[in-house]
């Protein structure tokens, strides 16, 4: 068979037939990738008479996929696989998917498009195949092709496809230059319909390098004016990708919107108001609600600079908002589809949550009309019209200043709550999440007389044949909930709170809620047991009994679901989740009750042990965390569960495939040696080698690794001077972990992690000499090269918090580190560094936290304080 007929026979129904042809791709890939990318390249672009245009597509996308990845590794490593291949045989390559541009067969086209954008995007940034972009731009010119409106239509895509894949540092403006000329070119209003919407979209995606562009007016009138021009065409999807360009340039270049705005604002409301195509208005209101979020971050910036910011927010807005609130409210509000799924998104979606960002962004400048088109909309016959007015009401709750909703929301309250016996689903729906919203940000200010018929309702709620409404009442109580919990003192249940009352009844219908036959559809199980988690967190002492009463029914429940009958991946799928979220309700049941939980220890551990032993990865780590609460409650009688516990937690740490069950073993074997103290030294040699070997494992997610370090501190302070026996390697580990350093342009994720690894490293320090300290064998750090390696890492810190690139709680742990060493640490060449300027920056900066209190106190024999 050849080539053309193995590419479709990959595509078979027949799984012999298809298995035998990607066998056979997979080995060409193996044994002569030079040549099997040259011979796709050959069928892509071949016009013979008679060719089959689907081989022709299958080649192009094959090419496509021999060049890129979806895991980062592996695609750096096609990457690199392309680059080292032989110049001339690369070469071939390109100029023959180059001639596909030219094809006059679409799928043939389209797919050469995307080749060309991937080899591009591997090669520009190298600065190789300079002559790319010139034949693009050429081929805009072109017109002998046989299809020219084709050929710059591959064109426009493959420069779209292009500025999609490269970083935004890879281009440069000579580059840039040449890219603008041809979509500029494809976006001229003589050019057909499908150029003009290549162009659009290769536009939309190059304009994240066009910021030297729009320093010059020229420039940048001219891109302004083609996309605005664009706007008016008769083709639907061209508009739509107009507005949707319009909106990325208010994100990227915001200030140098001024003079535009007037022409911006006509166009994108005229769009919401009139036009034909939903999704061109949606698109309108899109680059609202972009406005939005860049002044909203405006707004904070120049907060937070104290009138002295880099930019200031120019308020659009607010100047827009006298017509722009009116025209959400009845441009799209009343444009709701009613038969549509709760998360579909369209105008009425899209426009109440521009109405959100706009209540956030102008505050209580939204408030008027907002309660004016609710109060002429709620007693509407109209179920659009009802609807409508609680969706405005429920999107402008967050945003104004409390003191001006206030009223408005106590009034509106006994009317949202008739509404949740609506005739009409969408209007109970949205009426059970504004209230919701209502309990998240006004919780406090609801009056008693009003907080009983509001319960009644939601526990009426529950019970809607809609589970759409069922699950946001579940909402509303968690944040009722929440909102007691808030107000307890820190480790102290109140005698009664204000839910008290309700307690029992929210939660036998939230368990009810929990097992309805429709318990999948919009996540109610899952809001519903949440809910139940945090009435369960904020209860009140006078309502113990009944959470006694709740975690034996858990306990049953979770026994329960080991015999329902599992006949289908659909039904493991369902006794999985439903088993994590009855491990989640123990675990915040157990910490909740803390003592009190003694007497049903025999009961969780059973069960929990039964949910490891099944080895399901979701519930497995609720598990996990559940056995690590009961351990923190029950402290040293956890020790007679340890034999049978231990297996699972070195189980899970050596499960590097499912890192958060990893990261929760670690966890609970945190709690474990919290808990046991040195009773842990029985178990500690698997314990220990599993820590030491997640942190050498290139494969395990580097969220877990802070965590094995902190774990490895925990192990230290539990067996004291027993940790001996792993001082050296765990040194040696903590001093390589130590020595990580934020490249020059590290990006905010990075530095993040830093700080988090590094708080690791500081805690398994602190455990380490505490528990040496405890055990009286301190001198093996103290008289240890090791002592240089740890005051090093401390000076990195130090050096780091002067650059503001340390966060408080690493320099607090840093502070505390220091108190510890020299306490331990005797008076001699080592004090030194208690009076360094390091550590004298570090303590000057925290004068009057405890910690620094304590390690001023330690340090004061050493010198210098």
């Amino acid at each position: 068979m050849d080539l053309s007929g193995i590419l479709v026979a990959a595509q078979s129904s027949d799984l012999n037939q298809r298995n035998a042809a990607e066998a056979r791709l997979k080995e060409w890939e193996a044994s002569a990738l030079p040549q099997f990318m040259l011979a796709l390249a050959q069928e892509l672009s071949s016009e013979e008479s008679g060719r089959d245009e689907a081989s022709r597509q299958l080649a192009g996308l094959h090419l496509k996929n021999l060049l890129t990845a979806r895991e980062a590794s592996r695609a750096v490593e096609k990457k690199s696989r392309w680059l080292a291949m032989e110049v001339g045989a690369r070469a071939q390559i390109k100029k023959l998917c180059l001639d596909a541009l030219r094809s006059s067969r679409k799928l043939a086209a389209s797919a050469g498009s995307q080749v060309v954008a991937k080899i591009g995007a591997i090669e520009l940034p190298v600065k190789q195949w300079p002559e790319l972009l010139d034949a693009l731009v050429k081929n805009m010119a072109e017109a002998a092709a046989a299809d020219a409106d084709l050929l710059k239509t591959s064109t426009l895509e493959a420069l779209g496809y292009l500025c999609e894949e490269l970083e935004d540092e890879s281009m440069e403006p000579v580059d840039t230059n040449k890219i603008l000329t041809a979509i500029v070119d494809g976006l001229r209003d003589d050019r057909v319909d499908v150029v003009r919407c290549a162009g659009a979209t290769a536009l939309l995606n190059a304009l994240v390098f066009t910021r030297h562009n729009f320093e010059v007016a020229d420039e940048r009138n001219m891109i302004m004016q083609v996309v605005c021009g664009a706007t008016r065409s008769a083709n639907e999807r061209l508009r739509a990708v107009a507005y949707e360009t319009l909106a990325r340039v208010a994100s990227l270049y915001y200030d140098r919107l001024a003079e535009y705005m007037t022409v911006l604002f006509q166009l994108t409301l005229e769009a919401i108001r009139r036009d034909a195509s939903e999704n061109v208005s949606m698109m309108a209101v899109e680059f609202w609600s972009t406005l939005c979020e860049e002044e909203l971050e405006l707004l904070e910036e120049e907060e937070e600079a104290e009138g002295a910011p880099q930019q200031r927010c120019a308020r659009y807005v607010q100047q827009a908002a006298p017509h722009l609130v009116p025209t959400l409210l009845e441009s799209t509000l009343l444009r709701q589809d009613e038969h549509a799924d709760a998360d579909t998104w369209n105008l009425a979606a899209a426009g109440a949550v521009c109405l959100a960002f706009v209540a956030q962004t102008v505050a209580d400048d939204v408030v008027m009309p907002v309660l004016q088109f609710f109060e002429n909309k709620i007693m509407s016959a109209n179920w659009r019209d009802r609807e409508a007015a609680i969706m405005a009401f429920g999107q402008v709750i967050d945003g104004p200043k409390q003191e001006t909703l206030a009223g408005p929301v106590s009034t509106a309250l006994p009317v949202l709550i008739q509404r949740l016996c609506d005739e009409h689903t969408l209007v109970k729906d949205t009426a059970a999440w504004t209230l919701a919203r209502v309990c998240e940000f006004y919780a406090q200010r609801i009056s008693s007389d009003l907080l009983v018929p509001l319960a009644n309702a939601l526990v009426a709620a529950l019970a809607d044949p809609a589970a759409r409404v069922a699950a946001q009442a579940s909402f509303a109580i968690y944040n009722l909930a929440q909102a007691c919990d808030d107000q307890g003192a820190a480790g102290v249940k109140p005698q009664t709170n204000a839910l008290s009352p309700y307690f029992k009844p929210f939660l036998h219908a939230l368990l009810a809620a929990t097992d309805r036959a429709d318990w999948n559809e919009n996540n109610l199980r899952g809001q519903a047991y949440e809910a139940i988690n945090m009435l369960v967190q904020s209860h009140a002492a006078d309502t113990r009994p009944v959470v006694l009463d709740l975690i034996q029914y858990i306990i049953g429940k979770l026994q329960a679901t080991f015999h329902a009958q599992v006949l289908s991946s659909d039904d493991k799928e369902e006794r999985d989740q439903h088993q994590s979220a009855l491990c989640s309700v123990i675990q915040v049941t157990t910490r909740a009750l803390d003592k009190d939980v003694k007497p049903f220890k025999d009961g969780v551990v059973e069960v929990l042990v039964r949910v490891l032993h099944n080895q399901n990865p979701v519930a497995t780590e609720e598990a996990f965390m559940a056995l690590g609460a009961l351990a923190a409650a029950v402290e040293a009688e956890f020790e007679k569960y340890l034999n049978d516990v231990m297996p699972y937690v070195v189980r899970g740490l050596q499960n590097y495939t499912d890192w958060q069950v990893c990261n929760a073993a670690v966890g609970c074997a945190g709690d474990l040696c919290r808990a046991l103290e040195a009773k842990m030294f029985a178990v500690c040699d698997p314990l220990v080698q599993c820590l030491l070997q997640d942190l050498q494992n290139p494969e395990l997610n580097r969220q877990v690794k802070p965590n094995v370090l902190s774990c490895l501190g925990d192990v230290a302070l539990a067996i004291g001077g027993a940790f001996e026996k792993y001082l050296d390697i765990t040194l040696q580990m903590l001093d390589q972990a130590g020595q990580t350093v934020l490249p020059p342009q590290a990006d905010e994720d990075l530095v993040d992690y830093l700080n988090v690894l590094r708080e690791g490293i500081l805690e398994a320090y602190t455990g380490i000499i505490q528990g040496l300290k405890d055990g009286d064998k301190q001198t093996l750090v103290t008289h240890s090269p090791a002592l240089n390696n740890v005051f090093g890492f401390i000076i990195r810190i130090a050096d780091d918090a002067k650059l503001n690139k340390a966060d408080d709680t690493v320099v607090t742990h840093a502070i505390g580190l220091i108190g510890d060493l020299a306490d331990v640490t005797p008076v001699g060449p080592a004090s030194h560094f208690f009076s360094s300027e390091p550590v004298h920056l570090l303590l000057r900066d925290h004068p009057e936290a405890d910690i620094t209190k304590y390690a001023r106190q330690k340090i004061q024999n050493h010198g210098r304080v």
